[in-house]
């Protein structure tokens, strides 16, 4: 796996939410308590706390102590935690290997990201088994479950196929 970064013309596409999207600033809160904690995956601290508060511990949580980019007090996590750097605007080789390890592992994790954690929700859907919920925010609007199935995974597989290597951003 490459580090791979969002250009510019995919950014429109993923503002739209990736799955069903839940109204309303509680709507984190009413999402993961529907889900079993072994089959959940959340990304974003809104998500995550949210998840901790409804007493569910996510199988994977990815933070990055950010809401709507502004820096938030950190808080106590729960499990394995894995720490990676990801730049805003990419999937670096770092984050997805620490989604994979998680999700290849036994217990509940949290990858804390140095950087940004917006397009975690990539890997997340890719490396998750069918049957897995992915809880992310959707910012002033509510939360987004992604049900993974073969049609999450194929929308998320052509953004990825679209995004640019190192090599070809750097060509630009």
């Amino acid at each position: 796996m490459k580090d791979l970064k969002l250009p510019e013309e995919l950014r429109g596409y993923l503002r739209k939410p990736l799955g069903r999207l839940v109204e309303g600033e509680d709507a984190a809160s009413r999402l993961v308590a529907e889900i079993p904690g072994e089959r959940l995956i959340v990304v974003g601290d809104v998500s995550y706390r949210a998840a901790l508060e409804a007493g569910v511990k996510p199988k994977l949580a990815v933070v990055d102590f950010r809401v709507k980019r502004q820096e938030i007090e950190e808080y106590e996590l729960q499990g394995r935690v894995l720490r990676v750097t990801n730049p805003p605007g990419w999937v670096t080789a770092e984050l997805w290997d620490a989604v994979h390890e998680a999700l290849g592992s036994e217990g509940e994790h949290v990858v804390v990201v140095d950087g940004e954690d917006d397009l975690a929700v990539l890997p997340c859907v890719i490396e998750a088994d069918w049957g897995y919920s992915v809880v992310y925010g959707q910012p002033d609007q509510g939360a987004v479950l992604v049900e993974v199935d073969d049609e999450a995974k194929m929308r998320v597989g052509s953004v990825l196929k679209l995004m640019l290597t190192q090599d070809e951003w750097r060509r630009r």
